[in-house]
C-alpha cells in the first residue's frame, strides 16, 4: 500500500552476514528505521542490479508492520562525484601555474635575446670600443644567446609534458559532466506503526546475488610414519556484486540455489521401429562420475610450517561451527572476514581434521626405480568433504598434488608421500630368463625374474611390491605361472602382489617365473 502523503526516507544500511554457495551468495543488511506513527516508506539504494526480487526477504521489530516490499532497478542514477572533481580541479590548476611559469621563462629568453639582436653594431671605427673590449662583448653575445636557447629548449620539453598531463586530468573532468553509474537496485519498504519508535526499530535486509562463489582446496599433511594425517580443509572465496565485504559474518555453504528446487522427471520411455532416445530425456541429469581413487593433478601449492600447523590447530577448530542440514554443509566463520568486489579470490582456512592413516613401502619395480611412502587415510567417510585438489606435505616438505574426490574413492583412500631412499627393491633376470624349448609344433618360452626388497632404515616397515605375469588373449597362446613366492595372484590382470614386513637391515627375495606356450611360426613378444 502507497502513501503518496509520506517522503520516502533513504536509511544507511551495512552488510553483516553473508552465506556463500558454491555458486551465488546470500546477503544481509541491517539497518535502523527512523519509526513515526503511522505509515511510512524507506528506501534502500545502491543495491546489486543483479539481485533477485524473489529472494528477498524483510524482517523487522515486533510492533511495526510491513505494508510491503518494493524492487525496481534505476538505469538512471547520477552519481555525486564533488569531492573527485574539486580534486582534479586542482591539480589542473597547478599543472596550468606551471605551464605559465615555463611559458614566461620562454619570452623572457625572447626579450634578452631581441635586446641583443638590436645591439649588435658594436664593430668598425664608430663604435669606439677597443679590440679587447670588442671581444669581451661578442663571448658575453655568445654565452647568452646559448643559455637563452637551452633554456627555451628545456621549457619547450617541460611544456610538452604539462600538456599531457593537462589533458588527461580534463578528460577526467570531462567524464563527470553528467556522467550516470550502472544500474542499480533499489529495495522500498513500506512499514506502519501505531507508535513512535524512541530508539528506532532495527530492520534486517536479505538478498541473494549470483556473482559469487567459494571453491575448496586443501592441505595434506603427515609429521612422521607415527602421527595421523592433518587434513586442512580450505576455501577460496570470490565475489564481482559490486559491493563490498566489510568485517562480515562469512558462512560457507555446499548448498548450490542455482541447481534449482525442481526434482527431475523421468518420462516414459517408448521404443518403436527406427527410433532413437530422444537427449532431452535425461538431460534433466547431472552426470555423476564413477568410483576412482585419488589422482595426481596440478595444483599450487600454499606451503605452511608443520609447526605452525600445531600450534594453530586448537584455535583454528574453535573458530569454525559447522552446520548440517539435511541437504547441505554449512561452515560459520567466526572471525569477521573483509572481501572487496572483484579483488580475485581470497583464501579461508575453514577447519582441520585428524584422520588415521597406515603406511606402507609401495613398489612397481618393473616401471619404477624409487620406492614411495603410501599412507591409507580412513574415516573420512563422515567428513562430507567436496571434490577439490590438495597440496601434499611430509615431514614439512612439500610433496606434490593431487585430487580429492569423495565421490569415487572407498573407505580408504591412497596418499604418495614421496620416495624414500631408504627402502630398495631390485629386479634382476633369473637363471632361466631365457629358455626356449621346442614341442612338436609349438615353442615354450620361458621367463624368471628376481625381486629382492631391502629395508635400510632402523624401524620395521610395512612393504607391498607388485608385479606381473602375462595373461593371454588367444586360446592358442598359454600362459603357466611356475613360481610367484607366494605372492597374490589376479588371474583376471595377472597382478603379483606382496606384503610383508620388514625389520631393520632385513631384506626379502621374491621370484616370478612363467612358461608361454605358442604356436612355433607365431611371434610372441615376452619381456
Amino acid at each position: 500500500m502507497k502513501n503518496a502523503t509520506q517522503p520516502t526516507i533513504t536509511i544507511e544500511s551495512r552488510i553483516t552476514d553473508v552465506t556463500v554457495y558454491l555458486s551465488g551468495a546470500q546477503v544481509t543488511r541491517a539497518g535502523n528505521l527512523p519509526v513515526k506513527a503511522g505509515v511510512q516508506r524507506f528506501l534502500f539504494a545502491r543495491l546489486p542490479a543483479e539481485l533477485r526480487p524473489e529472494s528477498i526477504q524483510v524482517s523487522t521489530d515486533d510492533g511495526v508492520v510491513i505494508h510491503s516490499v518494493e524492487h525496481s532497478v534505476n538505469y538512471l542514477q547520477t552519481v555525486d562525484h564533488t569531492e573527485e572533481i574539486v580534486k582534479l580541479q586542482e591539480k589542473l590548476d597547478d599543472l596550468m601555474r606551471r605551464r605559465q611559469r615555463e611559458t614566461d621563462a620562454i619570452e623572457l629568453g625572447e626579450l634578452e635575446e631581441e635586446f641583443f639582436s638590436q645591439n649588435t653594431k658594436l664593430a668598425g671605427r664608430e663604435s669606439g670600443l677597443k679590440a679587447d673590449d670588442l671581444k669581451a662583448a661578442v663571448l658575453f653575445y655568445n654565452e647568452r644567446m646559448t643559455a637563452i636557447r637551452e633554456t627555451r629548449t628545456v621549457c619547450e620539453l617541460k611544456i610538452e609534458k604539462l600538456d599531457e598531463e593537462m589533458s588527461a586530468v580534463q578528460s577526467q573532468l570531462g567524464g563527470f559532466d553528467g556522467t550516470q553509474s550502472d544500474p542499480v537496485s533499489e529495495i522500498v519498504v513500506t512499514v506502519g506503526s501505531a507508535e513512535d519508535g524512541a530508539k528506532g526499530a532495527a530492520i534486517a535486509l536479505t538478498y541473494f546475488v549470483q556473482s559469487a562463489s567459494w571453491r575448496p582446496f586443501y592441505d595434506i599433511r603427515a609429521k612422521d610414519t607415527n602421527s595421523n594425517i592433518a587434513l586442512h580443509c580450505k576455501a577460496r572465496v570470490s565475489q564481482n556484486t559490486g559491493e563490498n565485504w566489510e568485517d562480515v559474518k562469512l558462512t560457507l555453504s555446499s548448498g548450490n540455489p542455482a541447481v534449482g528446487g525442481e526434482c527431475p522427471d523421468l518420462k516414459p520411455w517408448y521404443l518403436s521401429f527406427h527410433s532413437e532416445i530422444r537427449p532431452n530425456q535425461f538431460q534433466q541429469f547431472n552426470a555423476m562420475p564413477m568410483g576412482r581413487s585419488l589422482s595426481e593433478v596440478p595444483a599450487a601449492p600454499a606451503p605452511i610450517a608443520y609447526n605452525e600447523r600445531d600450534a594453530g590447530l586448537a584455535a583454528l577448530e574453535s573458530s569454525v561451527t559447522v552446520t548440517e542440514s539435511a541437504t547441505s554443509i554449512e561452515y560459520n566463520i567466526n572471525a569477521p572476514y573483509s572481501i572487496a568486489s572483484g579483488d580475485g579470490e581470497q583464501d579461508v582456512e575453514v577447519t582441520v581434521h585428524s584422520l588415521p592413516a597406515k603406511y606402507r613401502y609401495f613398489s612397481v619395480r618393473k616401471l619404477e626405480r624409487e620406492v614411495f611412502l603410501v599412507a591409507a587415510v580412513s574415516e573420512w567417510e563422515h567428513l562430507n568433504l567436496i571434490a577439490g585438489d590438495a597440496s601434499i606435505f611430509f615431514e614439512n616438505r612439500y610433496v606434490g598434488t593431487t585430487h580429492i574426490d569423495p565421490r569415487r574413492a572407498s573407505d580408504t583412500f591412497d596418499l604418495s608421500l614421496g620416495v624414500d631412499k631408504s627402502v630398495v627393491v631390485t629386479r634382476v633376470r633369473g637363471k632361466d630368463f631365457v629358455a626356449n624349448t621346442l614341442v612338436g609344433s609349438n615353442v615354450r618360452q620361458t621367463r624368471q625374474w628376481e625381486l629382492t626388497a631391502r629395508n635400510l632404515k632402523t624401524v620395521p616397515i610395512d612393504v607391498e611390491v607388485l608385479d606381473q605375469v602375462p595373461v593371454s588373449a588367444d586360446k592358442q597362446i598359454t600362459v603357466d605361472t611356475a613360481e610367484i613366492s607366494g605372492a597374490e595372484l589376479n588371474k583376471d590382470t595377472g597382478i603379483l602382489t606382496w606384503k610383508f614386513t620388514l625389520d631393520p637391515a632385513e631384506s626379502r627375495s621374491m621370484a616370478v617365473k612363467y612358461v608361454v606356450t605358442s604356436p612355433k611360426n607365431m611371434t610372441v613378444l615376452l619381456e
